[in-house]
């Protein structure tokens, strides 16, 4: 007949492989999730419309070049929304003055793909959109890459500043 303490070391080695068991399947779940997060990110930065989109949005920030002589800002040679060059906030009276349709804007960014941006001011929901309405080409394009980034709208009529979304569409 076994006695009361050798039971108890039983017991106490079963415990002791739950907890080992909970932490290997733990340990597991966290290893391939991490992988799972590395290989998304791979695959996201080897797509080359992805690469373009971060690009291009990237120039968005930077303060817009115009060609000699031209004060037109409804035409410029190197887009960018930015006031200046340390100050990047968006400058919303440039954003209205733009008119760009998709070949010129496909221009001033120095793509081969065809792009559309929409800027939408989350406090006044004012829409912006630059290129063809994203609702006309989603269905019909053959490969879409959707860059969204935040930035920071300034009015300097009223000195205001509000957080806006860049949505940025790059399609082929």
């Amino acid at each position: 007949m076994l006695s009361e303490a050798g039971c108890r070391k039983g017991q106490y080695f079963s415990f002791d492989a739950i907890i080992a068991s909970v932490i290997f399947v733990m340990t597991l779940i966290l290893l391939l999730s991490y992988w799972n997060s590395v290989r998304t990110y791979l695959d996201y930065q080897a797509n080359d419309l992805n690469k373009e989109a971060m690009r291009m949005s990237n120039l968005l920030f930077i303060p817009p070049t115009y060609a000699s002589g031209s004060t037109s800002c409804a035409t410029p040679e190197r887009l960018g929304l930015a006031l200046n060059w340390t100050d990047r906030r968006m400058n919303e009276s440039l954003i209205r003055c733009l008119a760009l349709n998709t070949a010129e804007l496909r221009a001033s960014l120095g793509s081969s793909y065809n792009v559309s941006i929409v800027i939408i001011d989350i406090y006044t929901n004012k829409e912006y959109t630059f290129g063809l309405d994203p609702s006309k080409f989603i269905s019909s394009a053959t490969e879409v890459s959707k860059l969204r980034r935040i930035g920071t709208l300034h009015n300097s009529t009223s000195g205001e500043d509000h957080i806006a979304t860049v949505d940025m569409y790059v399609y082929r």
